[in-house]
């Protein structure tokens, strides 16, 4: 049964507490509506207050104002207040950045803001969950990226993540629910629609079950990932310094559970890791002394033994170039 796989989700991974405030990103897709009324279905059950937020990104016209609305009769008919920003994503967007990118940093601050002092949950599935990790190998992926979707993340939470998209199908027309179909989730010119419509079907013709085992294998890992981090977080605490941690000490530990306490010395000084990130920082902690800037404010520096993040303002100062006739460019 559908709200049983929820009601398990959550269970097994600590998702709720008796009293939260949880609230529902709606996208108006039939994953963050059967989401929705599955929770507002096990509200009293679960002692939470329940909202939801929706975005319309302004990106597909007529098409994102009739989501929009959609959510709001939906919110409006089951009782629960609905969040909404209405904006042009377009105006956001920076250089070198991708709409999706751009639109993915509005929702997620939009949610954050919305979420503050309780959870935000997503409507992720089994199906998106397998998806990242095929995703994920064709990139290049350490074990993280095998585990899939975490099932928590801080604040969010995945309540879905034991359900199939076939299941949250099924559960919509057992319960009558409506909802809407963005029509580019239905276009392979995105490479996760690709992985979706062409390359999963295939993989199910030879194991029908690879949802399930898919499913099994990141539960595995994502323990064993768990424990490395564990680990890791312990040598940092045993390696901990007045204003840093002792770099010989992170010098000598195992590969496995060095870059991951490195990954979190980076994290905890505000710095996005990346192969390359943890890498550079992995030498000159071998070193013994170093510095690098891996993004713009923050360094990384091993001085005097220790290793820690300095932030420091960078003004760039940017050379005037003149033309032959002496006038400025």
């Amino acid at each position: 049964m559908f709200t049983e796989k929820v009601k398990r989700a959550i269970s097994d991974y600590g998702m709720l507490s008796e009293g939260d405030r949880v609230t529902v990103a709606l996208s108006g897709g039939a994953d963050s509506v059967s989401l929705l009324h599955a929770l507002n279905t096990l509200r009293e059950e679960l002692g939470i207050t329940l909202s939801a937020c929706h975005v319309n990104h302004g990106l597909r016209g007529e098409e994102s104002d009739s989501d929009m609305r959609f959510c709001q009769e939906l919110c409006g008919s089951l009782g629960i207040q609905l969040h909404l920003l209405d904006t042009d994503v377009r105006s956001f967007q920076k250089k070198h950045e991708s709409i999706e990118e751009t639109a993915r940093c509005v929702r997620y601050d939009f949610f954050a803001r919305v979420s503050e002092g309780g959870k935000l949950a997503t409507a992720h599935n089994e199906n998106d969950s397998a998806e990242t990790v095929l995703l994920n190998m064709m990139r290049g992926t350490g074990l993280k990226g095998l585990c899939g979707i975490p099932p928590v993340r801080g604040n969010i939470i995945r309540p879905l993540i034991y359900c199939t998209r076939a299941e949250v199908e099924e559960y919509c027309a057992a319960e009558g629910l409506s909802f809407v179909t963005d029509k580019t989730n239905l276009s392979t010119d995105y490479t996760r629609n690709k992985v979706r419509h062409i390359i999963l079907p295939e993989i199910l013709k030879i194991n029908g079950s690879f949802y399930d085992t898919s499913a099994r294998m990141q539960r595995t890992l994502r323990e064993d990932s768990d424990f490395l981090e564990g680990m890791a977080a312990e040598a940092l605490r045993k390696a901990a310094a007045e204003q840093g941690y002792r770099a010989a000490e992170i010098d000598i530990l195992p590969k496995p559970i060095k870059s991951r306490a490195v990954k979190q010395i980076l994290i905890s000084g505000g710095i996005e890791p990346s192969a390359l990130r943890i890498s550079m920082t992995e030498d000159i902690i071998a070193a013994g002394r170093g510095k690098i800037n891996p993004c713009r404010g923050r360094f990384v520096v091993v001085k005097r033994g220790i290793v820690y993040v300095e932030e420091q303002e960078q003004i760039y100062r940017y050379q005037m170039k003149h033309k032959k006739d002496g006038m400025d460019s």
